[in-house]
């Protein structure tokens, strides 16, 4: 199949009016802030520093000849990009989430290119959509997540759309280097188009003149693509020819794919289904709505119809993922993107533009406000607490929440209909969607702030790979204290730590003076000269006897979902204010008890 490239003419910005650039220019503002702000906020994951100290490794050789590095994993478009920012500036958690973001606000320009298939206001709502979503923005925000193959691959489709073949090939080398995750959203999407090739009518026979110049206008654009696909993979998955074995790392690419259809992670299907539902509902209730719509227009054919590709591609990707034993929620960002497709499509073309009368007009904006507030009454009522109910009413409280929710629901269609009624249908429905969208444009903007910002990486929220890092900066401080009283110098101190986790590593990467250990040796533990600064034990390690020697403070490290399931037990409370049962692993910092002031050293007592 050969999707000819646009001329570069076709997607200029003379094809914009002033308010549609004003509002690309908004959403794409939108986008790049809630994916950068506060990037650096939340401590790495064991997942993310996995990842970051691959790149720390090649960036420091230092760091590689201690054994704090990895194995190289199979994405080395972010380890060596990543290394690339720690070599400019410095290691942090916010160069470590650098690219991932990048790719992500740059995913924006994606609807840019297919406007004209998919209709200038379907463009910007579904550029909109792409920058607010909870699921794309917190995974943007995820070093080593899938965010940087999804908007690779989209971006080169965009650039081969609108006639770059070379950047084309760039960004599809770029997404060919991002990981396993390629596979997991590149299948579902070249199933889309096996199927779109099969059901498209043929087209004219063209003169064979313009046949031949079509196929070398093809042949062309292909083999600059390529040149660019593989000149980018050679480049980059070497760093330049400076670390060849990034070459090894990207051709574990299809064995780790396929390790996880024989390793399952342990995430329930379930849990994905109600990650879509939770944090972005009115994306796939208007999606249903519109393949709703597709199943009863059965006339419609597959050529130039992005709203039938974007089903096929959707509904490809959710049964590949659900019945991927690997799976991951992260892995539902290849579905997003076409379900706020369809979104966009049904809301820009068919729902809320509607062209009313100026009476019309305003009788729906009042409805529309109206809406909005019964809509907040029935979310207060959702999360107000238990109160007691008098002993003929013996009903749960969480019953009568519902009821009440039911009553402001049926509030909200019997107003609909006397607007309907007393004006137009068109006013009832306008109002109606208006309201219903700025009531879910707060719930999808809270369930964003929540999970990219009030929790970031918590394990209440679903889009972060558990366990997460909980304590990590207030270990940070104390460890500095201890090393300005030992030497007078942060981050100099003497540290020893039998918990060997990629989140600890990451945190004391700034340590030169720190060893990994299976143990401590006897003499380690008795003989003044050989005793560490700091010892940093796990929280179930019995068998050391620091306590006389050795101050201890537990800090929560690990973080991990207190439930199995797909929803914790109390799913409204979860809903509402994210509250969920969690389990929390500690460990010990260990300090010597001359290190503080006043304090002695102790050998031969017993804990």
């Amino acid at each position: 199949m050969y999707i000819r490239p646009q001329k570069v003419s076709s997607i200029s910005l003379a094809s914009l009016s002033g308010n549609e650039i004003m509002l690309f220019l908004l959403a794409l503002f939108l986008g790049f802030g809630v994916r950068f702000l506060n990037l650096g906020a939340a401590p790495l994951s064991d997942y993310e520093a996995r990842w970051a100290l691959q790149a720390l490794h090649v960036f420091s050789p230092a760091v590689a000849s201690s054994g704090a590095g990895l194995e190289l994993g199979p994405q080395p478009a972010y380890v060596y990009l990543t290394a690339a920012t720690f070599a400019l500036f410095q290691s942090s958690d916010f160069a470590a989430r650098l690219w991932p973001a990048l790719a992500g606000s740059l995913l924006l320009l994606f609807p840019f290119a297919f406007r004209h298939a998919l209709g200038h206001r379907a463009a910007l709502v579904l550029t909109f959509g792409l920058a607010l979503d909870p699921g794309l923005v917190t995974t943007a925000r995820l070093a080593g997540g899938p965010g940087m193959a999804l908007a690779f691959l989209l971006l080169a489709g965009a650039s081969w759309v609108a006639g770059r073949a070379w950047l084309a090939g760039l960004l599809a080398g770029l997404a060919l280097l991002s990981g396993p995750s390629l596979l997991v959203g590149g299948l579902p999407l070249a199933l889309t188009a096996l199927l779109f090739y099969i059901s498209r009518p043929h087209p004219p026979a063209r003169p064979q003149n313009d046949s031949t110049e079509l196929a070398a206008v093809a042949r062309r654009a292909l083999g600059t693509a390529s040149a660019a696909a593989a000149l980018t993979v050679g480049l980059v998955s070497t760093a330049f020819f400076s670390h060849p074995q990034g070459l090894g790392a990207w051709a574990s690419t299809l064995p780790a794919y396929l390790s996880g259809w024989i390793t399952p992670s342990g995430v329930p299907a379930a849990r994905l289904a109600i990650a879509l539902l939770a944090y972005q509902p009115f994306a796939v209730i208007i999606a249903l709505v519109s393949l709703f719509a597709l199943l009863v227009g059965l006339a419609l054919n597959w050529e130039g119809d992005p709203p039938l590709l974007a089903t096929a591609w959707a509904l490809f990707s959710l049964v590949l993922i659900l019945v991927y034993p690997g799976r991951q929620v992260t892995d539902l960002v290849w579905v997003l993107v076409p379900v706020w497709v369809l979104a966009a499509r049904q809301i820009g073309d068919r729902l809320l533009f509607r062209h009313d009368t100026q009476r019309e007009t305003v009788i729906a904006a009042a409805q529309g406000g109206l809406l909005l507030l019964l809509a907040a009454l029935s979310w207060n009522t959702l999360i107000a607490q238990q109160i007691t109910i008098t002993s003929f009413m013996s009903l749960p409280w969480t019953f009568w929440r519902l009821i009440v929710l039911l009553g402001v629901i049926l509030l909200g269609v019997l107003t609909t209909l006397l607007v309907s009624l007393g004006w137009s249908w068109t006013a009832g429905r306008s109002g109606m969607l208006w309201g219903l969208a700025a009531a879910f444009s707060v719930y999808t903007i809270a369930a964003l702030w929540g999970a990219s910002q009030l929790r970031a990486n918590q394990p209440q929220e679903l889009w972060g790979p558990p366990p997460a890092t909980l304590q990590e900066r207030l270990m940070q401080a104390t460890l500095r204290d201890l090393s300005d009283w030992r030497t007078g110098l942060p981050e100099t101190i003497q540290i020893v730590s039998t918990v060997d986790a990629p989140s600890l590593r990451w945190a004391l990467r700034d340590y030169p003076k720190t060893r990994f250990v299976g143990q401590l040796q006897s003499g380690e533990q008795q003989l003044a000269s050989t005793l560490p600064d700091v010892v940093f034990t796990s929280q179930d390690q019995t068998d050391l006897t620091l306590g006389a020697a050795y101050r201890g403070q537990d800090f929560a490290w690990w973080v991990y979902p207190g439930w199995s399931g797909a929803l914790p037990p109390d799913a409204l409370n979860w809903l509402t204010s994210r509250q969920a049962p969690i389990n929390t692993q500690f460990i010990i910092l260990w300090a010597r008890s001359d290190i503080f002031p006043g304090g002695t050293l102790e050998l031969n007592s017993q804990p």
